[in-house]
């Protein structure tokens, strides 16, 4: 029987591009990892807002190396879900991939977003995902841009999270999931103009990291992304709120 390190070394993540490093702020309020992007509140520590953008970083290469991210986004998803599980994510509340619908003809990217995360986090916990999701798209020259920018989508075709991340007595992560099917030419995801013909799935997710679990792996974690995650990961640069 695989132990949970056993398991973990034997994860399939691709191979290593081994690109430049990418510095990473001290304490980021947001982040861009791969093709997420992550919002870390005041209270989360250093090592567990770590914490948490590696276990997004693995659960994306992980699945990449099983299912084309793009045209297989549920397939993906699966493995995606699957490898946080395996690191000690417990999952509290789910739901299942629904489209969302528009209320006017040409919307945004902030509005998809919004709309899966508005029923189920608090008012002040949805005003800290936009105004992150707003500074990101503020800065289109910034690092965080182009890191996201081929992980979020092909063309037309889209598969990108954001996450928000809180500490109390428990890491707390919540978790949207997007998948992006339109016919229209998508030059730069986050600062695209959409319409009907535009086609969001997505869905929620809230995981609770189990601490004890995840410490017992957190070195091979750090080993298995050894040259990706610095490669990866982008602060977003809040403005004062």
């Amino acid at each position: 029987m695989l132990t949970p390190r056993g398991i973990l070394r034997d994860l399939d993540i691709g191979p290593d591009p081994r690109l430049a490093q990418v510095e990473l702020a001290d304490s980021p309020t947001g982040a861009v990892v791969a093709g997420s992007i992550v919002v870390l509140d005041s209270g989360i520590s250093p090592q567990h807002g770590r914490d948490v953008m590696q276990s997004l970083l693995l659960a994306q290469l992980a699945a990449n190396a099983k299912a084309n991210r793009f045209r297989e986004a549920l397939n993906w998803y699966k493995t995606y879900q699957s490898t946080l599980e395996s690191v000690g994510w417990v999952v509290s509340g789910s739901a299942s991939f629904k489209q969302f619908n528009s209320p006017v003809g040409q919307f945004t990217l902030g509005s998809v977003i919004s709309d899966c995360f508005r029923l189920s986090v608090t008012p002040e916990e949805l005003q800290l995902v936009n105004r992150t999701f707003r500074a990101f798209v503020r800065d289109p020259a910034s690092p965080a841009q182009f890191i996201w920018e081929c992980p979020s989508h092909s063309g037309g075709l889209g598969n990108f999270q954001v996450g928000l991340s809180s500490e109390t007595d428990v890491v707390m992560l919540h978790l949207g999931r997007f998948v992006l099917d339109t016919p229209q030419r998508v030059v730069r995801l986050a600062l695209e103009e959409f319409g009907h013909n535009s086609k969001f799935t997505m869905s929620f997710a809230s995981m609770t990291l189990n601490e004890g679990f995840f410490a017992q792996l957190r070195t091979e974690i750090e080993k298995k992304l050894d040259g990706r995650f610095d490669a990866s990961v982008a602060p977003i640069e809040l403005p004062p709120s």
